[in-house]
């Protein structure tokens, strides 16, 4: 079975008490499934709560949906990697398409990020992607440009820790209107470009996981494809029998070792 992981970004969807209700079902839902982690990303707010809620052993992981590039500070309305930790976060959501639109922010502002994040010890879903749909060409070009920055002095050691997100902004929410060899083809893109970076064996074993839009229909046959790692959702993730389903039925599909 290939290295696997899914993750869910609930955004600014649930309320603090839905979230902690759609944790629970999740973890109640999902006892005794260990093939891989299924990470949630909860409102800042409910965080702890549902930290409180969830088994140990649980497969269900918890992440943030942003992070700070400094210890602390005066930095209002911000959130630290330490103050993530303190909450029982293991992962983190960073440089998402979202932040980059409404937040302006950028590729070096994410690298500062990611730096912080990695030197706590939290695992990052560093997402990446064209923002709007072109040529081969011209996908390769951003992809490799991006990355380029977002990887600024990151070392060979940390980079194995990140799960790289690809979700170009154009798919984001147009279901059905990227096709699985496009999605294959910018898998395979993503792991080149690390493998030029840091060799083959870094490229091989890091993970590259699909957040474009993921619907129930296409989901399986996203996991399946080669150089997909895992699956990164919000539709289907906040409802917690959805988001089971896709974890469940995934583990069946490559436990077959297509």
């Amino acid at each position: 079975m290939k290295s696997f992981i899914v993750g869910s970004g609930w955004k600014m969807e649930l309320s603090y008490s839905q979230s902690i209700r759609a944790a629970i079902e999740l973890d109640e839902k999902l006892k005794g499934f260990h093939d891989f982690p299924v990470v949630i990303f909860p409102a800042f707010t409910a965080l702890a709560a549902i930290h409180q809620c969830i088994s140990p052993e649980s497969c269900v992981k918890l992440g943030g949906q942003d992070v700070f590039w400094e210890e602390s500070g005066s930095y209002t309305g911000e959130v630290s990697a330490q103050m993530l930790l303190d909450v029982g976060c293991e992962y983190v959501e960073i440089n998402h398409q979202e932040r980059r639109t409404f937040l302006r922010e950028t590729d070096e502002m994410s690298n500062k990020k990611l730096k912080m994040a990695l030197s706590h010890g939290l695992k990052p879903f560093l997402c990446i992607g064209e923002e709007k749909k072109g040529t081969d060409e011209e996908t390769r070009e951003y992809i490799k440009s991006q990355m380029l920055l977002l990887l600024k002095n990151i070392s060979c050691t940390d980079v194995k820790e990140i799960i790289f997100a690809y979700e170009p902004r154009w798919a984001i929410g147009n279901y059905g209107k990227i096709s699985f060899a496009h999605i294959e083809k910018s898998h395979g893109l993503i792991r080149s470009v690390i493998g030029s970076l840091y060799g083959t064996d870094v490229a091989h074993d890091v993970k590259i996981i699909y957040g474009g839009g993921i619907t129930m229909d296409s989901y399986a046959r996203i996991a399946e494809l080669q150089n997909v790692n895992g699956l990164f959702t919000t539709k289907c993730g906040i409802n917690p029998s959805l988001y089971s389903e896709i974890a469940v039925t995934s583990a069946k599909l490559l436990s077959r070792d297509i």
